[in-house]
C-alpha cells in the first residue's frame, strides 16, 4: 500500500454492490409500491389468462394505443374534462362562500349536510332530467356533488381561527382583505385542500355517471358504448383510464399545489413575539 492511499473500509464495496442497491430499494416506500403494481399486474395477467372474459393487460394496452392514434380517446378526454372542470371551479366558489360567510353557513347548514348524504348517482340522474342531454349536465352535476365536501372542511377551518386575532385586528382596524390573507385563509388552507381532494374523487364520478346515463360525448359515454357492444377489453380500458387519470390528477398535480401552498401558509401566518 502506497503512503498516500487511503485503506478502504471493510464491506464497502459489498454495501455499494447492485445487489445490495436493489435490497435496500426493495425494503422502501418507493419498492413497496412498485411491488404491489407488479403483484397487480401478475395477478391481472393470471386472471385473463383463466377467464375468458377478462382482457389481459396486454391487450388493454393495444386497445389503448388504438384508441389514442385514431383520436377518440383524446376528443372524449376533451369533452369530459369540460364539463368537470367548469362544475368543479363552481363548487370551489359556492364551496368557500358557503363555508367562509358565518350568516350562510348557519342558513345553510342543513341543506349542506343534506347535499353530503346525497350519492352522485341521484345528481346525475336530477340533471339529465333539467338539462337534459347537453353541457350543462355534467357541470351541475359535478357542481351540486362536489360543493357540500369543499364547503363543510372550509367551516371546519374558519372555526378553528384565532378568536382573539380576529377581535385584535377588528379592533386595531385592519381592513377585511388582510385579515382574510394573514389570518383566515393560513388556517383554513389545510381544510380546503381537504375538502377540494374528496370534491375532484366525488366530481369525476359526478361527471362519469352523468354521461353515463345522459351524454353524446365524453369519457362516461364512451364506456357506456363499450359495455352496451358487450366488450369488455373496451370497457375495461376506459374504466382504467377513467382511474389513471384521477390518480396522475392527485398525485402530480394536488400533491404539489398543496405543498406550495402550505409553504406559503408557514411565510403568511404571524408567529407571536416576545418582548421584553
Amino acid at each position: 500500500m502506497s503512503a498516500g492511499t487511503a485503506p478502504t473500509p471493510a464491506g464497502t464495496g459489498a454495501a455499494t454492490s447492485p445487489l445490495s442497491r436493489l435490497g435496500a430499494f426493495a425494503r422502501s416506500d418507493r419498492g413497496a409500491q412498485v411491488a404491489s403494481i407488479l403483484t397487480g399486474l401478475a395477478f391481472w395477467q393470471l386472471m385473463g389468462m383463466r377467464f375468458e372474459r377478462i382482457p389481459t393487460p396486454a391487450e388493454v394496452a393495444e386497445f389503448f394505443w388504438s384508441q389514442a392514434t385514431n383520436g377518440v380517446l383524446w376528443a372524449a378526454f376533451a369533452n369530459t374534462l369540460d364539463g368537470f372542470f367548469v362544475g368543479l371551479a363552481i363548487a370551489l366558489v359556492v364551496g368557500l362562500a358557503l363555508g367562509l360567510s358565518t350568516a350562510v353557513r348557519a342558513l345553510l347548514n342543513d341543506i349542506v349536510v343534506v347535499g353530503l348524504a346525497v350519492p352522485g348517482i341521484i345528481w346525475a340522474l336530477l340533471a339529465i332530467l333539467w338539462f337534459g342531454f347537453s353541457f350543462k349536465t355534467p357541470v351541475v352535476a359535478v357542481a351540486l356533488t362536489a360543493t357540500p365536501f369543499i364547503a363543510v372542511q372550509v367551516a371546519q377551518g374558519v372555526r378553528g381561527v384565532s378568536r382573539e386575532l380576529m377581535r385584535m385586528s377588528n379592533a386595531f382596524g385592519v381592513p377585511w382583505w388582510k385579515r382574510i390573507r394573514h389570518l383566515v385563509l393560513p388556517s383554513v388552507m389545510d381544510y380546503v385542500f381537504a375538502g377540494f381532494r374528496f370534491a375532484v374523487i366525488m366530481g369525476w364520478n359526478a361527471v362519469l355517471l352523468a354521461e353515463w346515463f345522459g351524454g353524446r360525448a365524453g369519457v362516461g359515454f364512451q364506456t357506456r358504448s363499450w359495455y352496451d357492444a358487450n366488450n369488455f377489453t373496451g370497457f375495461v380500458s376506459w374504466v382504467l383510464f377513467f382511474i389513471v387519470f384521477i390518480v396522475l390528477l392527485d398525485r402530480l398535480v394536488l400533491e404539489r399545489v398543496a405543498r406550495r401552498t402550505f409553504r406559503w401558509r408557514a411565510q403568511a401566518t404571524p408567529t407571536p413575539r416576545g418582548g421584553a
